[in-house]
Parts: C-alpha cells; structure tokens; sequence
C-alpha cells in the first residue's frame, strides 16, 4: 500500500515483526511455492504503523471471506530485501506464490525470469474490465503484474499552526518559502525525507525548477537544491531529515509540532488515527515549472515457479482487485483503481481530491524511456539532496556531482 517504497521510498518500521500471519494464513515461515498446500505471499506491509497493520489483516480477512481451496501464507519481508530475496528464491524454487513490490524492480525481476507472465489467468478475470490499463503491468504485450490502488504524494500540512499564524495552504514555491520564513523555528517547518537511494521526496522538488533525467540540467537541480538547502541552514527543515525515511518524517508532522510535510494518500490512514491537530494537503507547489508526482502503487506479481497458477491469481484477485480488497486499502489510504468503485463514498473525501489534482501532473514511477538504468540515474539525484540536507554539500557541488553520474548511466 505504498509507494514505491515508498522506502524505503519508504514506509517500513525496522523494529516491526519479521513474520506475520494473517487471520487466514497457514504456519508462517519462508515456505514458498514448493508447498502446493498453500499460497505464501511475500509483502513488506510492516506492523508497527497502524493502519497498515489493519490493512493487513484486512487482506487476510478478504482472502478467507472468499473461502478459497488453499490456506494464505503471508510473510513478512523488509522491502530494501524482497526483490533481492525473490531473485535468490528463483533459482531454489522455494519462495513466494505471490508477492507485492514497489515497482522499481520491474525490469530486474522480468531479467531474472524470476516473475510469471499470467495474461491467461488475467484475460479470463471476470472483472478485468473494470481494471484501467494504466493499473495492468505490461512488459512485450504481457501481463506480468497488476496494481490494485493508486498511490502518490503531496504536501501535508498542519492546519491548527497555519492558522494561528495567519498562513494560507501555499500554492508556489515563493509562498512556501514565505510560509515557513513566517513560522521561524517557533515550529519545525517542514518534513523531507533524505535517507535512501531513490528520489520520492525530491523528485517533486527539482522536477518544480525544470529538472529532467532525460535531459538533466545542472543549473535546474541547483536551484532546488538551494531553496532546500537555505531551509535547512535556517532551521526550517531538521539537519537530520538527511537520515529520514517518508514514513519517519510523516511520523514526527503526526505527532504535531511541525508545519508541513511532503508525504503520501497511503498516510492517511495513519493520519486519521494518530493526528490530535487538524492536518489538510496541497499538491507539492510548483516554482519554474509544475511540481510533477510519481504515480505509483504496489505491483503485484505472480513467482515464475508457483505450482498453481490458478490459485496464485485468485490470490491476486481477491485481496488486490476486488471491491472487498480496494475497500480495504481505500481505508488504509490508497486510492482504488476500480472502475466502479470511482464514485464510492470514500473517494469524495477532500483529502483524495487534492491528491486527485496532484495526479493531474503525475508521471509513471517507470519513466517512458528508460530502463534498468533509471535506478542508477535517480541513485546520484537521491544523495545529492541528502548531502545538501545534512549540510555536507553546496547546492551547486552536489547538482555538479548528480548530473555528471546521471549522464555518465545514460551514455
């Protein structure tokens, strides 16, 4: 239910559980497909956060309700580990049925021949009509995985502090800078994530000054750098968000005391449940040019070795593109992907509709046009912003350094 890890880009708790079961699974464990008795199902949806842990059990729920002939085993796998970990099962044929990723890694796991092709079993879903293309992972006129919500991010805010200090939810980065110059260090003013290898929580930034992996420019990425650069040197952004993860700077804007924060719809949930303020949410403002988004949301693939490809798609189908299994994310905070499920009541919540407009200028987390090099592109962009956050690096050495290592993956 995140983002592209999201983290990594994302929202993982290290002291969380390493196996959990869902209400409907068999013995946990590593099992996999070698045991054609059940359907063991890899995730990294992290127990210490609740709402994904109820979005958890949720699915377990969802996969029992539909009665199916094989027990759910769900494990629990660190994200920065799965693919790596789904990878070495490949070759032992002892690892997952089904398993969930951020979407990254497509390219890798299709190399490693390490995920199914199941156009058949998607052809012949009763419901595929009301799955958009967009949400169908194709690779060569194959489908090799689905997406079953909608994930993205914009800007967070805390209403009760904007209000006491006469602040209007900024709709450019001029506004913003003002916002937080106004709020001083009387709060913390903003939260970034700048721990990691990719470059979610940047990307909106330097795409908003014009910056373009397929024609990276230097001076644009430094004029990012120094707008964030300056509101770490102010005080306005922590020295040590360098270090921050999206789910750890979302942990500390829900804990109130902190103006602002970039984060996802999927954080809603969490919101709700651990907010004690009144919060709102703005697209990520834009400056020279439009703030883009990544639009993403859990790729779900089926293991090349499953034995039963049937049951791994009904798996698939039931806890991801039915209207139970969108439900359940939906109130977790991702958006659902299903056709008739646009109008449910969930979805004219104010909060999705400012995460809608942000999707009006969302790009697909696999850029068109690149390939498994996009990951060693957006590597040098990711360290480069958290030098500049910890104050290791001058806007223009770390914008130098980026753009150099992005060109030299390109060549």
């Amino acid at each position: 239910m995140i983002s592209p890890r999201l983290g990594s880009i994302v929202h993982r708790v290290a002291a969380a559980a390493a196996l959990v079961a869902l209400s409907a699974c068999g013995t946990s464990g590593s099992g996999g497909a070698g045991n054609a008795g059940q359907v063991t199902f890899w995730h990294y949806y992290a127990q210490g956060i609740p709402a994904t842990a109820k979005f958890t059990k949720d699915l377990g729920d969802t996969y029992a309700k539909a009665a199916l002939p094989k027990p759910l085993n769900s494990v629990y796998v660190p994200a920065e580990q799965l693919t790596q970990k789904v990878v070495a099962s490949a070759a032992t044929k002892q690892g997952p049925d089904v398993f969930v990723q951020g979407g990254a890694d497509l390219l890798q796991l299709i190399k490693a021949g390490a995920i199914a092709d199941f156009t058949a079993q998607f052809d012949a879903f009763k419901d595929k009509s009301q799955i958009p293309d967009a949400n169908v992972i194709k690779q060569d006129g194959k489908v090799y995985g689905v997406q079953g919500f909608n994930n993205t991010t914009a800007l967070w805010y805390n209403k009760t502090i904007l209000d006491e200090l006469g602040i209007a939810p900024p709709t450019t980065m001029d506004e913003l800078d003002a916002a937080l110059a106004k709020i001083g260090t009387k709060y913390v003013g903003i939260g970034l994530a700048g721990q990691g290898d990719q470059d979610v929580n940047a990307f909106s930034f330097i795409s908003a000054y014009g910056f373009d992996y397929a024609k990276p420019d230097a001076a644009a990425l430094e004029n990012a750098f120094k707008l964030v650069g300056g509101w770490a040197e102010k005080g306005y952004v922590p020295r040590d968000a360098a270090t921050w993860t999206p789910d750890v700077a979302f942990q500390k804007f829900t804990a109130g005391g902190m103006a602002f924060a970039v984060g996802g719809n999927w954080q809603y949930g969490n919101a709700k449940k651990t907010a004690s303020f009144t919060y709102g949410v703005v697209p990520v403002p834009d400056a020279t040019a439009p703030a883009k988004v990544y639009q993403f949301g859990d790729n779900v693939h089926m293991s090349a070795f499953t034995k039963d490809k049937k049951a791994a798609f009904d798996a698939i189908a039931t806890m991801f593109l039915s209207k139970d299994g969108e439900l359940a994310a939906l109130e977790a905070g991702s958006m659902p992907v299903r056709k008739d499920l646009a109008d449910t009541k969930g979805m004219q919540d104010p909060i999705y509709d400012q995460f809608n407009k942000a999707l009006k200028n969302g790009v697909p987390y696999l850029l068109p046009g690149f390939g498994t090099e996009l990951t060693q592109m957006r590597k040098p962009v990711a360290e480069a912003w958290s030098a500049v956050l910890a104050g290791q690096s001058t806007p223009r050495d770390a914008a130098t350094t980026a753009v150099a290592a992005v060109q030299r993956v390109a060549k």
